[in-house]
């Protein structure tokens, strides 16, 4: 059984749960206008970064 399509791309801030413009372009411009979202993704990215091949490319 195949499973359902899911989308990786979030439709609202994993950091302070606002509702985004868009999914990709608003992530990135919400975390451009909001410090403390900006910190908590730069945060996150850090960590994340040493369990991927090559890095995080994102």
């Amino acid at each position: 059984m195949p499973l359902p399509e899911s989308t990786i791309e979030p439709r609202q801030c994993p950091f302070c749960e606002v509702e985004l413009a868009s999914a990709g372009a608003g992530f990135v411009r919400h975390i451009d206008e909001a410090p403390e979202c900006r910190d908590a993704f730069e945060t996150w990215r850090d960590r994340v970064t040493d369990d991927m091949r090559g890095g995080w490319p994102g």
